[in-house]
């Protein structure tokens, strides 16, 4: 995905401690710092932008978590959005110009679901969306796509999955979860599935971009409980094509079908076109968001909500993985040495390997030997 290397933190508030990394680009010499680290001139008026941008993501954020439904998801658009332009400034080393959202939504053929919600995208050259999603490495036209359904964007999120396949009562979505198991053969993975969705399962895995390439044709499996799973098997050159979620669980992700064209959409543009759509109702459609906040009998609140939670701790995160060029995790496990070894010396090594020489040539006299008796006895 475009990152070089992992590093792991101690750390007993993750959301702190990730905010406290981004919040370094809010002082001028950092931000300087990095600018002539990654050959970019330094203009006064692009820092103060960069650090104004990171400093008003930041206080948003705050806002957010004491916020209820009404206005959380604007608050978090907001923040998101000041955050990924210090991010596109500060990987550009200037200030990119962003006229509009670069999309807009239409509440006009909702059918009662809040993911019903239409979105269009326009103003390919010039809108928020589309600037944001080039610094981040994804170059497709958006607005070539046609109309989208806010669900189809929370379809592809992979760490609200159950929560969106049980909302909607779909037999499965755009995510497959994968169960990675250590044999004696080697690395086995494995994708489950029931009777209700055991084709649909086959088709989202065929529809994953790679898998053919990547991957034998899958086996139906079951274990002694009866559940029923799918055996994945690597090709001998197949490449890794699988996304890791927030819980370190890996899973595939299926492209989705667009004006009879595929299409895969990074996680952060899902969650960020996702509070996009969010926001805009709860800012000019009041009339559609607050009796969702407070009369939903659907159970989509609760989708709504652990989307939310999920996009305000993934977000920053991921802007500071593109930020470092790293994959950047918070534990609370404490250091532990990864191995036992013993150190040893030169003289120590001889006669180890002494030792094993004799150690050998002694079970190979006795082998002898006992051959050569088994010889006496057979005459």
């Amino acid at each position: 995905m475009g990152v070089n290397s992992m590093l792991t933190y101690f750390s007993e508030n993750p959301e702190n401690d990730l905010w406290r990394e981004l919040l370094q680009f809010t002082y001028e010499a950092n931000i300087k710092r990095y600018l002539q680290k990654n050959n970019k001139e330094i203009d006064e008026e692009t820092v103060f932008c960069i650090a104004g941008s990171f400093l008003q993501a930041y206080e948003y954020y705050k806002s957010s978590k004491e916020a209820n439904l009404q206005i959380a998801p604007l608050l978090l658009y907001y923040g998101s959005t000041n955050l990924l332009y210090g991010m596109t400034n500060l990987l550009n080393g200037k200030i990119v110009q962003i006229k509009n959202h670069g999309m807009v939504i239409d509440v006009s053929k909702t059918n009662g679901f809040i993911a019903d919600t239409n979105i269009i995208f326009n103003s390919p050259d010039n809108g928020g969306i589309h600037l944001i999603a080039k610094s981040l490495g994804f170059l497709e036209n958006l607005t070539e796509y046609g109309t989208w359904k806010l669900a189809s964007f929370l379809d592809s999120i992979a760490e609200i999955c159950h929560e969106y396949c049980v909302c909607y009562e779909k037999p499965c979505g755009q995510i497959a979860m994968i169960d990675v198991f250590n044999t004696p053969d080697g690395k086995v993975e494995k994708v489950y599935f029931d009777q209700n969705n055991k084709e649909k399962i086959m088709q989202l895995l065929l529809d994953v971009d790679g898998f053919s390439s990547s991957y034998l044709q899958p086996i139906e499996q079951s274990d002694i409980l009866g559940h029923t799973y799918f055996v994945l098997w690597h090709k001998l050159n197949g490449k890794d094509i699988s996304e890791i979620s927030y819980s370190g669980q890996p899973y595939f992700r299926a492209s989705h079908l667009q004006n009879s064209r595929k299409i895969t959409i990074p996680t952060i543009l899902n969650m960020y076109i996702t509070l996009f759509a969010l926001s805009s109702l709860c800012r000019y459609h009041p009339e559609k968001w607050s009796p969702f906040v407070l009369r939903d009998t659907t159970g989509e609140r609760l989708l709504i909500e652990k989307f939310l939670f999920f996009a305000r701790r993934m977000i920053p995160n991921i802007v500071l993985n593109k930020i470092v060029n790293s994959d950047v995790q918070y534990t609370s496990k404490k250091y532990e040495p990864n191995d036992t070894i013993k150190l040893v010396g030169e003289h120590q090594v001889q006669e180890m390997i002494k030792k094993e020489i004799d150690k050998r040539m002694e079970k190979e006299a006795i082998r002898k030997s006992k051959a050569l008796f088994n010889d006496g006895g057979a005459k």
